[in-house]
């Protein structure tokens, strides 16, 4: 006899806790390898007749999954839409909607790759200096890992990198953090406390200590920061090449900038910002409020009120989160994650996805959900081909 709703949580929550025993944890491995879609579906579903929610049960996944083999389990949840179809497996949920007339068939064969490509699993970062010294980050021990004038560059335990001043007197000297396609993300102390997470195929380059009216870095590519408040020196993002110029004096954001994508997004977690577009003599900007994003290409500028923030700060949270995603968009995230490259021999398929999925989870195991759209992707080295 299977356990009822209330006893999987307990179990659930004793296994995450580390406190199951080896009886309670065959239990729920049985449980997971034979529940019938229905109970599933009461157990993922977050009403307010559970405290089981989707996050405690994307984290029994992972937990899970790390111990049993690949699974694939398929339920149609009601709460979405009639025609989407949801995947569970290792580390994650994916969903797809099929936006066209294929024909609705049982899963698909899961393609075959040739090769199949592992979720990084260490940053490779690479700190370049002023005077063009480059520091591979992965292979520096823990603490002083580079002095500069008046300051001294460390790594922690945790990879993080911290400026601190020593005290003694200083120039200003730019330095670059890369963050290479392929690579975990790594974050960064500046010297005025100010902290920012850098995504995949992502850099920023910073001066080792800030002066005057402002504190100005420059990013290409993707990074959330936690601003130190200074209401003498505004802390300015820029990406002069698109035009883009974001001011706060203290505050969390996101910013999406990377080359490859229509437009720059600028997310407001907490604070207020101030975005602008365009040279400074014409620049067009907005105010942000919390919540917000801000979107603009070299034509058009727009401020959405709503957005969903797991989307948003996927990335930092080591998640795929797509809600209704375009397969190019879902794509050049995998580019950037794997180091990929992905083509389009017969032209883009339509579909769109919506789903999240671990980001230790392998390309092929990504790939996953394109089955059942009749999409398929064959892995060729580090290319990947996708067909209608």
């Amino acid at each position: 006899m299977h356990p009822d709703k209330d006893a999987i949580q307990q179990l659930a929550r004793k296994y995450m806790d580390g406190v199951a025993s080896d009886e309670e944890i065959k239990l729920l491995h049985d449980w997971y390898d034979h529940v019938n879609p229905g109970e599933m579906e009461a157990i993922f579903t977050d009403s307010s007749e559970t405290q089981f929610g989707a996050d405690t049960w994307q984290r029994l996944q992972q937990q899970i999954s790390a111990e049993k083999p690949l699974r694939v389990k398929m339920l149609l949840l009601r709460r979405w839409w009639a025609a989407a179809v949801v995947l569970l497996l290792a580390g994650g949920l994916w969903a797809v909607r099929i936006h066209n007339n294929r024909r609705e068939s049982p899963m698909v064969a899961a393609n075959k790759p040739l090769h199949d490509v592992k979720a990084p699993s260490v940053n490779h970062a690479v700190l370049t200096l002023a005077g063009g010294r480059q520091i591979l980050l992965d292979s520096a021990g823990n603490g002083l890992v580079a002095s500069q004038t008046g300051m001294n560059i460390m790594k922690n335990d945790s990879g993080s990198i911290v400026y601190v001043a020593d005290g003694s007197q200083h120039d200003i000297q730019y330095n670059t953090l890369t963050i290479p396609a392929g690579s975990k993300p790594l974050s960064v102390a500046l010297s005025d406390g100010s902290r920012v997470w850098l995504n995949a195929a992502s850099s920023l380059t910073f001066p080792t200590t800030f002066s005057g009216k402002e504190r100005k870095v420059l990013i290409n590519g993707e990074g959330y920061f936690e601003v130190a408040t200074n209401p003498q020196a505004p802390f300015v993002v820029a990406r002069p090449d698109k035009g883009l110029q974001v001011q706060v004096l203290g505050t969390a954001f996101n910013v999406n900038a990377y080359d490859g994508e229509p437009d720059i997004r600028v997310t407001l977690i907490s604070g207020a910002v101030k975005v602008s577009r365009g040279p400074s003599q014409s620049a067009v900007t907005v105010t942000m409020a919390p919540g917000q994003q801000v979107r603009f290409s070299p034509t058009n500028m727009e401020v959405l009120k709503e957005v969903d923030m797991d989307v948003v700060m996927a990335w930092k949270d080591g998640l795929f989160v797509f809600e209704g995603t375009d397969i190019q968009v879902m794509m050049r995230q995998a580019e950037r994650w794997y180091n990929i490259t992905v083509k389009y021999p017969h032209g883009a398929p339509a579909e769109h996805f919506t789903g999240s999925l671990s980001r230790e989870a392998s390309l092929s195991q990504f790939l996953k959900i394109l089955d059942y759209s009749g999409v398929t992707a064959n892995i060729d080295g580090k290319t990947v081909f996708i067909n209608p």
